[in-house]
């Protein structure tokens, strides 16, 4: 909006230059007139004169020396404005007016007597209007060069003015444009693109490891806007940017980057961090209407510079690593230092190495045993993925199972998973069938939310002809602090194929007894940690029994994890939990340990190897 206007005042002042420049050139034309007239009526009267005194009189051509005087006369009446030029001319072009008049009134006589004396008389005449005549036509021209000059000087200086002022208005839409592309429109802060350019600038000027770069994140905000409103989110934005501003001195600088993110380059001093974690503690709690203190946390990740020539972005994506990290590890104040350099570089180089560990067949299927408690028979098998690397050798699945979460790599792992197990039962089912039990997969929750999941899954049993009672999904209980009802949507298709679910890691965070009235769950798996805290404290108890009761009355079958003694299972059998999973049974074990040791699952060749 702002730049159509500025050129709606271009071109209205282009508009007025250029109808000065039309206005002058019709002045130098009338200028032209004027002193072509001004040499006619100049040479016309010398030549009525000599027509005269020849006594050839041409009443015609006075006559037409008279309308030129007059034009002369009007031409100078219409002048916009006079000059002392203006002036000169004027007097000049009355005095040969008054000449000519005298000239006429000698005519008469002149033609009637023609001595001597009225012929010289008549001839000075004639010399002094041509003088007066001569004076008028340099008088024109000189005004007209003297005015065309000016008009040439007053263009030039239009031309200037308004070139300044729309260079004046460019400036101006330009350092609009730059705030509005270079700062935050809530905070006022530099935005990230605005804080690279001003903190490289001041890192490029200081000593090697002078500067800190700490990247901040508000904890919990998401409940301030969804429990208080954005409005109040807002306000405590820019609170939270006002202390960040106030804490900074002028060699520093703090950008807000998006959403509850915020970065700062600060300089190394005592007690810096400690500083800034009070100062914005006390924004926090001086925010008394809403109450926050207890709820709204700030954790920090904080890099040391040691080049200053190292990139900004550079630098935020360490400090933002070193926040990753501490949050990771319940820290409130991370440092990027060798350790976490050491895992990132592991990380980076699994992610390297991951496809072609799936090619080599690295990834190996593992099982541990679920185990009827009154029966004490296997009933089925959890089915669990080891990594045997040649770069890193044998790793849990704690150590990459995260990771490949965050890279999407969990996709194709976790299909690969599906894939070997619907083979392991197809060959167990043709050979076998009544040696054949139920295997449990773990699906993560980015694969769970992929368009296909459902097609894909159901592709695959369908195409290795395994009957959907076979195969049981597991899914995590935190799976629903994302989007219940999504989870509850695809969870009630996979059933509708006949597929059992397992809720896995019951009552490690997320899940309410509640909750499991809603939910499409076929197998309630119990976390260990429920059963440590049974044996030795009665309250836990109670809840571990209620657990089993309600699930029991929602006819779901409960499976305890964990189960490590005899005193385990034994305890479990007494709140009537029907089946165990745990290292007093087996530990997870490699399909053909699991073949030999229960005499389960029978194949023709393993297909691991």
């Amino acid at each position: 909006m702002r730049k159509q206007k500025n050129t709606y005042i271009f071109i209205l002042i282009c508009i007025f230059v250029m109808g000065f420049l039309l206005f002058s050139l019709i002045q130098m034309q009338g200028y032209a007139n004027i002193i072509n007239d001004a040499g006619i009526v100049r040479g016309g009267t010398q030549r009525s004169a000599k027509l005269e005194l020849s006594g050839e009189p041409n009443d015609e051509l006075i006559a037409y020396l008279d309308e030129l005087i007059r034009k002369l006369e009007a031409t100078e009446n219409k002048h916009l404005y006079t000059s002392h030029d203006s002036v000169d001319y004027q007097d000049n072009l009355a005095a040969v007016k008054a000449k000519w008049e005298e000239i006429k009134t000698e005519i008469p006589a002149l033609r009637t007597s023609s001595t001597i004396e009225i012929r010289e008389h008549f001839l000075d005449l004639s010399e002094e209007h041509f003088n007066l005549a001569n004076q008028m036509v340099y008088a024109a021209q000189y005004r007209a060069e003297n005015e065309l000059r000016n008009s040439i000087i007053l263009s030039v200086v239009m031309i200037l003015a308004v070139s300044l002022i729309m260079y004046t208005l460019e400036r101006r839409n330009q350092q609009e444009l730059e705030r509005v592309f270079y700062t935050d429109h809530l905070t006022a802060l530099p935005n990230q693109a605005a804080f690279e350019i001003s903190a490289a600038e001041k890192l490029r000027a200081s000593p090697p490891g002078v500067y800190l770069m700490v990247y901040l994140n508000l904890n919990n905000f998401k409940f301030v806007n969804d429990s208080y409103g954005y409005n109040a989110g807002d306000k405590l934005l820019l609170a939270f940017s006002a202390t960040l501003k106030r804490f900074c001195n002028n060699n520093e600088i703090c950008a807000h980057l998006h959403a509850d993110h915020f970065a700062i380059l600060l300089k190394k001093r005592d007690h810096v961090i400690e500083d800034l974690q009070t100062a914005i503690l006390d924004s926090i709690e001086s925010e008394r209407d809403l109450n926050l203190s207890d709820i709204l946390t700030c954790s920090y990740g904080v890099y040391t510079i040691p080049d200053p020539d190292e990139s900004i972005a550079s630098c935020l994506s360490k400090a933002s690593a070193a926040l990753k990290e501490g949050r990771s590890s319940q820290r409130t104040v991370a440092y990027y230092d060798k350790h976490l350099l050491d895992k990132i570089n592991n990380e980076n180089k699994m992610t390297r190495w991951m496809r072609q560990g799936l090619s080599e067949k690295e990834f190996q299927i593992y099982l541990q045993s679920k185990v009827n408690l009154e029966q004490s028979e296997v009933t089925g098998a959890e089915v669990l993925i080891r990594w045997n690397s040649e770069p890193f050798g044998f790793l849990p699945p704690d150590e990459f199972i995260p990771l490949f979460e965050k890279n999407g790599f969990i996709v194709e792992l976790d299909f690969y998973v599906l894939e070997t197990t619907c083979r392991i039962l197809k060959q167990s089912l043709e050979i076998s069938p009544e040696r054949t039990v139920v295997l449990s997969v773990n699906v993560s929750r980015v694969t769970l939310f992929q368009n296909d999941f459902i097609k894909r899954f159901v592709q695959m049993a369908e195409r290795y002809g395994v009957p959907p009672k076979y195969l049981e999904i597991e899914i995590t209980e935190n799976v629903f602090i994302f989007d219940a009802n999504t989870v509850e949507q695809i969870l009630s298709q996979l059933r509708s194929y006949g597929f059992s679910i397992s809720m896995d890691d019951f009552g490690s965070g997320y899940s309410s007894l509640n909750l499991l009235r809603e939910l499409p769950i076929d197998v309630l798996k119990i976390d260990r940690i429920f059963l440590q805290e049974s044996i030795r404290v009665e309250k836990a108890y109670a809840i571990i029994k209620s657990v089993v009761e309600m699930a029991h009355s929602l006819n779901m079958v409960v499976v305890c994890e964990g189960v490590e003694t005899l005193e385990h299972a034994e305890f479990l059998k007494t709140i009537h939990c029907a089946v165990g999973q745990g290292y007093y049974f087996s530990k997870p074990i490699p399909l053909s340990a699991f073949q030999k040791k229960y005499n389960l699952l029978p194949t023709q060749k393993h297909p691991e190897h």
